[in-house]
């Protein structure tokens, strides 16, 4: 048994001595961010995020780092809403045609590239209708497309569709907001509003008959017109009954409707007067709105408006209680595309829709689906960077045969372009699809750059090496950073930068292992004292004590008898025996 335990601590011994120094030969593995995609061909599936990864060091304190991208974070989820007039998009118009044919474009390419991207439909009559809830473009495309082709009637309220538009985009908090697509298709019509931000309840606001009405200044009743049942037709009771040259645009016409309907600006000063004599005058004009019951559609209002130049009518009141929640949604970085749907009663409703779009597209309509599928599609297009800034624990290996790339399943072998530039996938006019660039020194980093668009459904990795060059020196276990960051820099198919991501930061680390410990110096065994021992005498340190000491003699006496007590139990046990 004593054998055996000298040698489990002669075991522990040496087991302790080779940890430390397999401590010292070996650094510890790394620790990863996330699980990377791995290469070759048989690498199809659709990233959920940006990925970066880095391997153990090995024996020549290498490790192999993973840059995976793009994921569908990255790529970014979008949603497109369609707001459309009363008669949706059934009839066979070029817009309209053009607007289903971008559906299906953006449905295949979603499908194939594995983008998120989510439809709605709201189409406006009286109030704004909801006919298809933010639905994903691949799976829901039959229900978008008989959405876009209902029809509705009764009543014109574009300020409710946009509305409801906003409801259900402000509702979608995973989206960023320069994300939100509004594609407005209208003839610019509108008479009918909504108040408290209620696209279910529609005002309007009516002359009522004017010939039924006294003219203060003339004592008589007005000559013209006829109830117009609070519809779209109510300007002309205010301005065909009363003199037009009361007030003049900047311009020197007369500040009358149909002349502001002449170009936006003009309309823009127009409603900026009526709606301060809303808002502000002692006349309160808004008591006259009344709600767009199908009562009130065909029997009128019983509180007509006076007929006044300053009385802003039902229009004058749609068209900014419009402006102001289009430029709420612009200003809240939604982006708004207006379509002019160029058959209409309406005359000059094309002026309304570009005073729209003064503060998002200056102006101007737009006329195909280009640009905007190229911001839905193409959200990490050509010139699009990763820039990776390694920092000073770790050195780029600089050698062709330690760099890969792999791009939708597919290996691009690296091309050494001078010697810190790599290309890869060379085409016929001698551009590459992708090239790498390293710069080396205090600030060292790597730029990797996108000459093609790239797509979660067909991810870019990209792998190479880097060395361990700052090694700590204090013992213990190090926890290093591969780099200090790694950032896309998204471009999109029309060239405009997107918001930077950010790659995971992988650390991989070392262990130093502590010094053995000095052994103890041996210590040499005293000898004898020469010297005699001193006697003491009475009264000394030492000696014993005497009567009158502190020391008492009792219990020595007790123990003495406990002794003897012992002894004679022993004889007599002895006897009986």
């Amino acid at each position: 048994m004593h054998r055996l335990g000298n040698t489990l601590k002669r075991a522990v011994t040496v087991g302790a001595v080779l940890a430390l120094t397999l401590g010292m030969a070996t650094p510890a593995t790394m620790s990863f961010a996330d699980d990377a995609v791995g290469g070759g061909s048989g690498q199809s599936s659709t990233l959920e995020q940006n990925q970066k990864t880095a391997t153990e060091l090995d024996e020549n304190l290498e490790t192999k780092v993973t840059l995976s991208f793009p994921g569908k974070r990255e790529a970014e989820p979008s949603d497109v809403v369609f707001v459309l007039d009363k008669s949706g998009a059934s009839a066979q118009m070029d817009i309209y045609n053009q607007a289903k044919d971008f559906l299906g474009q953006i449905s295949q390419k979603a499908k194939a590239d594995g983008l998120d991207i989510k439809v709605g439909v709201v189409l406006f009559n009286k109030v704004g209708n909801i006919q298809q809830p933010l639905t994903d473009v691949v799976t829901g495309y039959d229900d978008i497309l008989d959405a876009m082709n209902s029809s509705l009637h009764s009543g014109t309220n574009m300020h409710a569709g946009l509305l409801a538009a906003k409801s259900i985009l402000d509702a979608d908090t995973a989206v960023k907001a320069e994300n939100k697509h509004v594609i407005l298709i209208s003839d610019g019509a509108t008479y009918l509003y909504c108040k408290n931000g209620d696209y279910t309840k529609p005002y309007t606001r009516s002359f009522g008959d004017p010939t039924k009405q006294t003219n203060p200044e003339t004592h008589a009743a007005y000559p013209y017109g006829s109830n117009k049942m609070g519809g779209i037709w109510e300007w002309q009771s205010r301005e065909y009954n009363l003199k037009n040259d009361w007030k003049k645009f900047s311009d020197g016409s007369n500040f009358i409707f149909s002349q502001a309907m002449k170009s936006p600006e003009k309309l823009g000063e127009y409603l900026k007067y009526y709606r301060d004599q809303y808002e502000n005058s002692d006349k309160n004009w808004a008591q006259y709105d009344y709600e767009y019951t199908d009562a009130a559609a065909n029997n009128g209002t019983t509180n007509p408006v006076p007929v006044d130049v300053n009385a802003p009518c039902n229009i004058d009141v749609a068209f900014w209680s419009t402006d102001d929640t289009f430029q709420s949604m612009a200003k809240a970085g939604y982006d708004m595309n207006v379509y002019y749907k160029n058959i209409s009663d309406f005359k000059d409703g094309q002026v309304f829709l570009q005073y729209l779009t003064r503060n998002s597209n200056n102006g101007q309509l737009d006329t195909d689906f280009n640009k905007l599928k190229a911001k839905l599609v193409d959200k990490i297009a050509a010139d699009s960077t990763v820039e990776d800034l390694i920092g000073n624990n770790f050195d780029f290996v600089n050698d062709a045969s330690k760099i890969s790339l792999n791009v939708a399943g597919e290996d691009l072998a690296p091309e050494k372009i001078d010697e810190t530039t790599y290309g890869f996938g060379k085409r016929a006019d001698g551009t590459y699809r992708f090239t790498l660039k390293y710069t080396a020194g205090e600030n060292e980093k790597l730029v990797f750059t996108l000459n093609e668009a790239a797509v979660p459904a067909k991810p870019v990795v990209l792998t190479y090496s880097e060395v361990l060059v700052n090694k700590p020196t204090e013992a213990g276990t190090h926890t290093l950073k591969v780099n200090e960051s790694a950032t896309l820099h998204p471009v999109d198919g029309n060239g405009m930068p997107g918001d930077a991501y950010e790659f995971p930061v992988p650390t991989v680390t070392y262990t130093v292992a502590a010094p053995e410990p000095k052994p103890e110096p041996e210590v040499k065994p005293t000898k004898p004292s020469d010297k005699k021992p001193v006697k003491t005498t009475k009264g000394e340190k030492g000696a014993m004590p005497m009567t009158g000491d502190t020391f008492s003699i009792l219990p020595v006496i007790g123990l003495v008898v406990a002794g003897a007590a012992v002894c004679v139990a022993g004889i007599i046990l002895k006897r009986r025996n």
